[in-house]
């Protein structure tokens, strides 16, 4: 235990070789207070008075909340002037500390009584609310939290960057006293055992943190309602304004370089779409769908076009929760953004924002740029504008954010995730059209990373949830308290249908919801003949009668091992025909180039098979004449589906087409689950669901699907109550702690060898490392790898790729050795 004092107080370690004489500003505790403090305070005034509307605290008194915020900002590093995180971040970093450093800011601000009397009667009743806020910054401050085995700490009270921190402190609260000047440190100690009594100052870690719990736990009791969403925002806010700080200061280096007050302004408060973005997008769309080139004087919708009732009925919609109820190829999309521009003319907001969320998992940047290559969506609006640094804010990576992890393999993983999403989420502050996965909104209710840190942007945006049906039972329950935590936020909600349990949870939670139903004439048209269970045989025989007669076969697999052996046997099988695999198990460039040619091999005139996986079920706009799908869920059976017949219409009806569900094929070894990526559960419903279909004895309709999947109810309410409960981010009160969103995926991406060999320099930039990144299925061993930005790099010797631009046939990326079946790439 150390007491002399430092020179300097640090907030985060930096390279002292490149710094040699004294540290950066951004390193330093007091600048990097000041930074977040003022973060807090621009997001306030920037976004404040919309997110107290949207979450339904309106009679919040703002510029006491503006105040609040500002001390979250000064609070939540107060507890960084300790020996054990100076040592930390200059010269022992895997050192374990006694206790965390937002934990301490807590034991001083609500056990010191000097400051705690100095501090309280200037906030009043927003006190507790920014000190707890303070403490969660991290996540990492709960029922559970303990002290380490560790030896005595000294808390730096009478250093002079501490003391200037407190009057700068108190001339933001205008306090009326001076705050106290310490003349001595704190030490604590671990227990009493240990205790230092020559110190009048020591006190007993153990003891301080369990007195400080019970004291928590009686004022959580008393916080009313509208108090503890007040509390969830500024937690989030302060969690945002952190890691803005870090990054943007990060890239300055010297405080007279950078402005926290001009970057959140800059890219919160100028950026955003108007009508005429949305006039442009929707145009683009428009021409596209006609397969005709638009001439550089073409009028905005082509000659003819109309929109349909429905899209229309959808836009006209002035609910701030609105569920449209249709099937796929009726139009849904269109009509979003139909819906989004309505909003945007509503509320004339000039940095009007739009979130359309997909139920897939995966990353942020593919899901956009997939879902912008088929929307048509110009450059403007697809390509995020921000100017923060990414190799800075790599450098000055907050090492201490995982100091707890169990190992230094382990702290090294989350640490590169931590990383990784603070590049993605602030990228998103100043993307006026994000299309990304739900959990980057929904895991917000979980106090998930990456929507904290997006959450200004979130703040700002009507948000657009696609595919509902296919949300589990836990991102549904989010889904739900997301609705109840923001009831002034436009939200729209699509789906090609609902079971019943689930509309009446929307109902409770929502009374206002209005529902509007699909096109009758399109839902109810005949599209399909289903069969089911269909043999090898009979398959093949349908492939060869299709591509006998010039159609389109598209084959959906469950796996992509098991989609790339369906692409060997037809291309062995048809070697004169057309015949291609697409999965994601390829570089997003070629996955990229192989999106656009197989969608327009299929849309030509001559015979084609496609083997796909899940991908189909989202991001392809194609019409199958033969459908063949491993049986799967019901939803994805039901998006599935979608793609069989699309272009029929009332106006021009198709005859129904086959579709032919397969059964799961046997264990390949006693570890493999033919069920997966899908509970079994999910297969025996699917089962019961055919069952139903079959019983109709007629070509089925997309609203007899909706139908029978309506009656698949689980007999018992949602639980409406307890995904409220489970949404710890309003839940949380003093703890702050992640939950669970849903289920991890079993892929990471990499980038290979040879693309890392052949790109020859030091330092690639996002672009190339997102057109680069592959994702291939986890091993442990991939904690091992090297890094290059924050993906691993994954060795030539165990990752094999198999891909030729040219002609653009192969299978993607694979594992040199055989891969275990329980750990398949289910996308």
């Amino acid at each position: 235990m150390s007491t002399a004092l430092p020179k300097y107080l640090l907030a985060k370690s930096y390279p002292q070789t490149k710094f040699p004489q004294q540290p950066p500003d951004y390193a330093l505790l007091l600048q990097h207070n000041r930074d977040v403090a003022q973060a807090c305070t621009a997001l306030v005034e920037v976004i404040g008075r919309l997110v107290l509307e949207r979450a339904g605290l309106t009679e919040t008194d703002i510029e006491a909340f503006k105040k609040a915020m500002a001390a979250v900002g000064w609070f939540e590093d107060l507890g960084k002037a300790n020996s054990h995180f100076q040592a930390m971040v200059t010269k022992a970093p895997q050192l374990i500390q006694l206790l965390r450093h937002e934990t301490l800011s807590g034991l001083l601000l609500w056990q010191n009584k000097a400051l705690r009397e100095c501090l309280e009667p200037a906030l009043g009743e927003w006190f507790i609310p920014a000190l707890w806020a303070a403490m969660g910054h991290h996540r990492k401050f709960d029922c559970d939290t303990q002290a380490s085995e560790a030896p005595a700490l000294t808390v730096w009270l009478n250093h002079p960057d501490f003391r200037q921190m407190l009057v700068e402190l108190g001339e933001r609260l205008e306090l009326k006293t001076a705050p106290p000047a310490f003349s001595e440190p704190l030490i604590v100690a671990p227990d009493n055992r240990n205790r230092d009594n020559r110190n009048p100052n020591a006190v007993s870690a153990r003891r301080a943190l369990q007195d400080l719990k019970e004291d928590f736990d009686d004022l959580r009791e008393q916080l009313a309602p509208e108090w503890s969403k007040r509390l969830a925002v500024m937690k989030a806010l302060g969690i945002a304004a952190d890691v803005a700080a870090s990054a943007i200061a990060a890239r300055g280096q010297s405080a007279a370089s950078y402005s926290l007050d001009t970057f959140v302004r800059e890219t919160l408060g100028h950026v955003g779409l108007d009508a005429a973005d949305f006039d442009r997008l929707i145009g683009e769309w428009a021409w596209k769908a006609t397969g005709q080139p638009r001439p550089s004087d073409a009028p905005q919708l082509p000659p003819g076009f109309a929109f349909r009732p429905f899209q229309c009925e959808v836009a006209a919609s002035e609910r701030f929760v609105t569920l449209a109820c249709a099937g796929c190829g009726s139009g849904k999309s269109l009509a979003a953004y139909l819906w989004a521009q309505a909003w945007q003319r509503r509320t004339g907001q000039t940095n009007f924002r739009l979130f359309f969320c997909l139920p897939t998992t995966g990353t942020t940047t593919e899901h956009f740029k997939d879902y912008a290559l088929e929307a048509g969506l110009s450059a403007a609006l697809t390509h995020s504008r921000s100017t923060v640094d990414l190799k800075a804010l790599a450098e000055t990576a907050d090492q201490e954010s995982d100091v707890d992890a169990s190992n230094a393999e382990r702290a090294a993983q989350r640490a590169l995730d931590d990383l990784r999403d603070k590049i993605e989420a602030l990228s998103l502050w100043d993307t006026p059209l994000v299309v990304t996965t739900a959990d980057t909104v929904l895991g917000l209710m979980a106090n998930a990373r990456r929507p904290l840190y997006a959450f200004p942007a979130i703040a700002l945006s009507a948000i657009v949830f696609d595919e509902i049906h296919a949300f589990d039972d836990r991102l549904f329950g989010h889904l739900l308290a997301f609705l109840q935590f923001f009831p002034k936020q436009p939200v729209l909600l699509m789906t090609a249908s609902l079971p019943q349990h689930r509309l009446a949870a929307l109902q409770k939670v929502r009374p206002d919801l209005r529902v509007i139903a699909g096109p009758p004439a399109y839902e109810q048209l005949p599209r399909y003949k289903l069969r089911y269970p269909s043999s090898p045989e009979e398959v093949w025989q349908a492939v060869a009668d299709c591509i006998a007669q010039g159609g389109k076969v598209l084959w959906v697999r469950n796996r992509v091992e098991w989609a790339n052996e369906t692409y060997a046997a037809c291309r062995e099988r048809f070697p004169k025909v057309e015949v291609n695999v697409y999965h994601s198990r390829f570089r997003y460039r070629d996955r990229s180039k192989l999106h656009h040619y197989v969608i327009g091999k299929f849309k030509g005139r001559d015979a084609q098979i496609l083997v796909t996986t899940q991908v189909a079920e989202m991001s392809l706009d194609l019409s199958a004449d033969l459908l063949i799908t491993d049986i799967a869920s019901v939803p994805a059976l039901i998006q599935r589906m979608g793609r069989a017949n699309r272009r029929s219409t009332p106006e021009c009806p198709q005859p129904p087409k086959p579709v032919l569900v397969c059964p799961l094929p046997p264990k390949a070894d006693e570890r493999d689950n033919p069920a997966l990526p899908y509970d079994a559960e999910d297969i025996t419903a699917a089962e019961l669901w055919i069952e139903r279909l079959l019983s109709l004895e007629k070509p089925l309709s997309q609203r007899d699907l909706a139908d029978a999947f309506g009656s698949l109810s689980p007999g018992k309410d949602f639980d409406v109550e307890q995904a409220w409960k489970a949404a710890c981010f309003v839940s949380g009160g003093w703890e702050t702690r992640p939950g669970m969103t849903r289920g991890e995926g079993y892929t990471v991406n990499v980038i290979l060898e040879a693309d890392w060999k052949a790109y020859g320099q030091s330092e690639p930039g996002r672009d190339w490392l997102i057109e680069h990144e592959v994702a291939i299925p986890f091993r442990p061993e991939v904690l091992r790898w090297g890094t290059v930005g924050s993906r691993r790099l994954a060795p030539a010797e165990r990752v094999a790729y198999d891909f030729n631009p040219e002609t653009k046939k192969g299978t993607g990326a694979r594992w040199v050795s055989a891969q275990p079946a329980t750990n398949c790439q289910i996308l």
